[in-house]
Order: C-alpha cells, then sequence, then structure tokens
C-alpha cells in the first residue's frame, strides 16, 4: 500500500502541533538527561512574519514537525524537527526539509541554519543527505552542537519597466 506524505505550514498553537512539540521535547530530555527538552524553542518564534510551523502528515495523520524562524534579513533557522519513531525512515523528515526549504525561499532567505546535538546522529546524516555542511555553531553556548547551514539559490530579479 502507498502512502502520502504530505508536509505544510499549520498553526502552532492546533493541538496537533502542541502534541508533537509535547512529543519531541520529553525525547530530548529523556536523550540528554535533561529536565527541558525544548532546545529554547518557544511557539512565538512561528508567529512572526517570514516564519512557519511545519506538519507532516502520512495518510492525513499527524506523524512530524518541523520549525522554521528567523534569525536576520537573510538567513533562517530550522527548529523542532522531529518524526514519531514508528514513521521514521519513510521520508517524513525529508518532506518536512523539503517544505521548509520551499518556505524559505517564498520567505526570500538566502541561508538555512541550524543546530542539532551529538546523540542525534541520525539528524546529522539526514542534513548532510539533503544537502546542508557544517558550519561553526552559531548560537548558544553548547560546545558540542553540531551546526550546519544550506545556502538557497534564488532565481535573479526580474526589473519590469524602463
Amino acid at each position: 500500500m502507498t502512502h502520502v506524505i504530505t508536509a505544510a505550514a499549520e498553526n502552532v498553537r492546533s493541538e496537533d502541533a502542541e502534541q508533537l512539540i509535547k512529543e519531541l521535547s520529553a525525547e530530548l530530555a529523556a536523550l540528554y538527561e535533561a529536565s527541558d527538552g525544548t532546545a529554547g524553542f518557544h511557539p512565538s518564534d512561528v508567529e512572526v512574519p517570514r516564519s512557519a510551523f511545519v506538519i507532516a502528515r502520512l495518510d492525513g495523520h499527524p506523524v512530524g514537525c518541523g520549525a522554521l524562524r528567523p534569525l536576520d534579513d537573510s538567513s533562517v533557522e530550522v527548529k523542532r524537527v522531529y518524526t514519531r519513531a514508528g514513521y521514521r525512515r519513510l521520508g517524513v523528515a525529508q518532506a518536512i526539509m523539503a517544505e521548509i526549504e520551499r518556505l524559505a525561499a517564498e520567505f526570500g532567505y538566502t541561508s538555512i541554519k541550524l543546530q542539532t546535538g551529538p546523540k542525534q546522529p541520525e539528524a546529522a546524516a539526514l542534513y548532510e543527505r539533503v544537502g546542508y555542511y557544517r558550519i561553526p555553531r552559531f548560537k548558544g553556548e553548547w560546545e558540542l552542537v553540531l551546526a550546519f547551514q544550506k545556502d538557497l539559490a534564488h532565481a535573479p530579479e526580474i526589473s519590469v519597466g524602463n
């Protein structure tokens, strides 16, 4: 049976979004033996212009998420990329990243940055597989963080008129 994975921007305050964020935060807190797995993310981060919260759905059911929040006029940060355990290795995260990149280009960003932790080698491998390259840490104080960037190609602006 063929399953359909979709990924689209949705309301970060929706029940599905809140549940996915809660699951990811709990998973990261357990993985890193921390009391807080939010990694500095707040829903309000994606309620500003040129930001988005993406939910991936498999046959209509929420199975993953990702967030896009501005760093500056030309750079955006990816946060909260997550796929529910039972749906990993099906292309969910790749669908999320593709939609995040599409939105970033639509919003006019020229680069996408993200950071992940050393206990998430699958995440690092995914980012490299879809074209991200390693950069120095750009946020926070944790030295073990793995930082990545992808540069977006933009079509040249077309001038109309004179």
